[in-house]
């Protein structure tokens, strides 16, 4: 009787599972590797930041600002109907002398000259271009120079652009039917502006053309008794 030999055994599934577990214990230590890394890095730079005194702080948010003031420019006044610059009529007379010597400079005298008696003034202070009339402590007016009685090159203007010495005709060009003139005092003008009545003289009649009518001065408020026309 012949004996049938008996089954080999084969290794070839325990080398297989041999070769996953290599495979996974690799894969692991590979994983392992990669968070050593990253905890160092870590590490590098939470000692930087200890080592600079913590995180960079943040940009504070910038403050809310305010309406802008006008800009004031030392010699360069705006004139205008209720005042020149940031000086405006009603202010105290102290705060509306300050808001003045910020474009016209110190006055001539430290302290302000009494005029009582006046129509509509008490007191004044001069500039050397500017006088500023007040009345029961407040900013009621002003008066540029004559040009007539100082010639010289004003960087005062008006709003619009108008300057002492500009030709009438400029004038009309700047302010069209809105601009009045007159033969009282030997020749005036006025107009009234989004911010006030602006007036003054002229240096010639009004039609007369040699020469040529110019703006003599600029004032705007009280500036004393009406005069008496011609």
């Amino acid at each position: 009787m012949t004996l049938a030999a008996p089954p080999q055994r084969t290794d070839a599934p325990e080398d297989d599972v041999r070769a996953l577990f290599k495979e996974a214990r690799r894969r692991r230590r590979r994983r392992l590797a990669a968070l050593g890394c990253l905890l160092a890095a870590l590490g590098v730079v939470v000692g930087l930041l200890a080592s600079s005194g913590g995180a960079p702080p943040k940009r504070p948010r910038a403050a809310p600002q305010g309406r802008a003031r006008p800009p004031s420019v030392v010699g360069h006044v705006v004139l205008r109907g209720d005042g020149i610059g940031r000086a405006a009529f009603g202010q105290a007379e102290t705060v509306a002398i300050a808001e003045l010597d910020e474009v016209l400079g110190r006055p001539l005298d430290d302290e302000s000259t009494g005029l009582a008696g006046n129509c509509d003034f008490d007191s004044a202070t001069q500039w050397r271009t500017i006088s500023a009339y007040f009345f029961h402590d407040r900013f009621v007016g002003y008066a540029t120079v004559s040009l007539k009685g100082f010639l010289l090159h004003s960087n005062a203007n008006t709003l619009d652009g108008l300057r002492l010495g500009d030709p009438l005709t400029r004038a009309r060009l700047l302010y069209g039917d809105a601009l009045t003139t007159s033969t009282a005092q030997g020749g005036s003008w006025s107009v009234t502006t989004s911010t006030g009545t602006l007036a003054g003289l002229l240096t010639s009649e009004v039609d007369q053309t040699s020469p040529r009518p110019r703006i003599e001065d600029i004032t705007a408020g009280s500036v004393g008794c009406p005069a008496a026309s011609p």
